[in-house]
């Protein structure tokens, strides 16, 4: 089908959206020759200056729908946005290509010429440009400040094969920096350094993004990563998004089990609904009735969990005065660096507990949560 021209979307403010998806489905066919969904219907906003994380495990379609968004994989349904502009439309048969979309893409591999020096690599998007040839003094100037951002303008002149891991990652930062489109892709790509590269790319990263202001989609399946760099976080499962918000709303109140489990570590007691009024809910377990914060969904007489973080509890040989508490054994205590993990059982149900020492004693504990930092949710 061929591409129409792009279209500017009438009636819009200054406060457009950088890219925006409605009813994004790709379908892709089994070996059976059934259809299985890698984005089932996703529709979302990425702000200006935002970092959007797609986070989720392997298979739950957030490649695939970064892949939709830079014209890399064309969904079966939907629209596509960037900067109010349509780049795709199931409805009218418009599927811009990725060079006419306005964007740059850093991959997990980098994907840099090995037979071109970095200032080369890092000029190829201006050189291959289209709409007439930018002058070379331009060029030379734009790329320069590229590499003097991510911190090599020193390496102008090496190959990809002459540097580390971390080194190529900036060059290619800098190649999707030199565009200047204001809108870049992630896919995974710190997944190919050491931990501490990690680390310090991360920070390094933000830091540039706070700088420069461009709007970014980023893909991984790292927790920390997501947590550190994003503006708000899509947890995606079976190709849908299951919740989208700020990284603390996220962990401090996930929407479902799933996300509860997904990010960070999550304690679970399971009950039968007792109580569930407004931001209230109890849950009947049993070590007794746990109070807490209602989650979406909860309806009395059904099946619930109550979750806990493992730096929300409290161990004490001593029963608590706190209306959620319950007996348990203590299994091992683990130094952990800046914490002491501990893992207890209470029954049979495990959990994990982070303190910083002070509660040491026997064994035979009592454990307890404030009803502020327990959340009941569905099943």
């Amino acid at each position: 089908m061929q591409a129409m021209d792009v279209e500017t979307v009438p009636g819009r403010a200054a406060t457009t959206p950088v890219v925006r998806l409605d009813g994004v489905r790709k379908n892709f066919r089994r070996a059976d020759g059934s259809l299985a969904a890698a984005v089932d219907g996703v529709s979302l906003e990425v702000a200006p200056a935002e970092i959007l994380v797609l986070l989720g495990p392997s298979g739950c379609g957030k490649t695939t729908l970064l892949r939709s968004i830079a014209g890399l994989e064309p969904p079966d349904e939907g629209l596509v946005e960037i900067a109010g502009r349509a780049v795709f439309d199931a409805a009218r048969g418009l599927d811009l290509p990725p060079e006419r979309r306005g964007l740059s893409m850093m991959f997990q591999s980098y994907a840099l010429w090995p037979h071109m020096s970095v200032f080369d690599n890092v000029a190829y998007p201006l050189r291959g440009r289209r709409g007439g040839r930018i002058p070379k003094d331009e060029v030379a100037s734009r790329v320069g400040q590229a590499l003097a951002l991510v911190g090599i303008a020193e390496l102008a002149r090496q190959y990809p094969g002459e540097m580390s891991g971390g080194q190529q990652q900036r060059v290619a930062l800098a190649r999707a920096l030199v565009a200047g489109d204001g809108l870049i892709l992630f896919d995974e790509p710190l997944s190919n350094v050491d931990a501490k590269v990690r680390e310090r790319l991360r920070v390094e990263l933000l830091a540039m993004q706070r700088r420069i202001g461009f709007a970014a989609v980023y893909v991984t399946h790292d927790q920390t990563e997501a947590m550190e760099l994003a503006t708000r976080i899509a947890v995606m499962r079976a190709g849908r998004v299951e919740q989208l918000g700020p990284p603390r709303e996220i962990y401090d109140r996930p929407a479902t089990r799933y996300v509860a489990g997904f990010v960070g570590i999550a304690n679970e007691i399971a009950g039968e609904v007792a109580e569930a009024d407004g931001d209230r809910a109890v849950l009947r377990t049993p070590y007794g009735p746990l109070t807490g914060i209602a989650g979406p969904g909860l309806a009395e007489g059904a099946a619930g969990v109550a979750i806990w973080r493992p730096e929300h509890g409290r161990m004490s040989e001593r029963e608590p005065e706190c209306p959620n508490r319950w007996r348990a054994r203590r299994r091992i205590s683990m130094f952990a660096g800046p914490h002491i993990e501990h893992h207890l059982d209470a029954g049979d149900v495990a959990c994990r507990l982070w303190s910083d020492g002070s509660d040491a004693g026997g064994d035979d504990v009592w454990l307890s949560v404030a009803q502020d930092r327990l959340l009941v949710l569905p099943a």
